[in-house]
């Protein structure tokens, strides 16, 4: 999975429950959600499905996501990703072998679901579509700017529960991504330590301190 895709599957994740009538009321409440997130701890069950341009290839993932405030925790077969606030770090599966970095504003961009999401909402028309559904509200974010490498974000979410159903990306490439959440819990009970790497916790793992 390479690093835009990776960092897609973050966004995805820190875009929550949106439910309005108004292109205003769609961006206020993506405001919101980013005030409201720091103080909520989320889990999610996820499958990934990235298409590549006139759907030539096709990838599928799956895992699991928890998010408090700007920590967060990923899992995948092959990948596993803790962030505390300040450190991260990214282990991979195959190698048993941890990468420890200590991301700047840019590089929290890239990997970071609030830090993500804050910059799309402030590059974005964030409106609703004009597809229907009798069972989830769909809204999409437009870039403002053309030479961005995504041409729209699709995001459904559940009428009734307010939970959120999927996000599909459309790149510029062709490429799409689609994620799909299952058993979405909000308002979870976790600890700090949910969010740091123990190296005694993995045996022989090789560590890559790059900070």
């Amino acid at each position: 999975m390479n690093r835009f895709t990776y960092s897609i599957v973050l966004l995805i994740f820190s875009i929550l429950c949106v439910r309005a009538q108004t292109n205003a009321d769609a961006e206020k409440l993506i405001t919101d959600l980013l005030t409201n997130a720091k103080s909520n701890a989320i889990k999610t069950n996820f499958e990934l499905t990235v298409s590549e341009k006139n759907a030539v290839n096709s990838h599928i993932g799956s895992g699991t996501f928890i998010m408090k405030g700007n920590k967060f925790f990923l899992e995948m077969d092959e990948i596993k990703t803790w962030f505390d606030g300040k450190t991260q770090w990214s282990y991979l599966t195959e190698n048993n072998e941890v990468s420890i970095t200590e991301p700047t504003e840019k590089e929290l961009g890239e990997t970071n679901p609030m830090a993500i999401l804050a910059a799309y909402k402030t590059k974005c028309l964030i409106r609703f579509s004009k597809l229907k559904s009798t069972q989830n509200h769909i809204v999409e974010m437009i870039p403002k700017v053309k030479n961005d490498d995504f041409t729209k974000v699709e995001v459904q979410i559940n009428k009734t529960s307010g939970n959120l159903f999927s996000i599909k990306v459309l790149q510029k490439n062709g490429t799409t991504t689609l994620l799909t959440l299952s058993n979405y819990q909000k308002g979870i009970k976790v600890t700090d330590d949910i969010f740091v790497f123990y190296k005694t916790k993995f045996k022989g793992v090789m560590v890559n301190d790059l900070r």
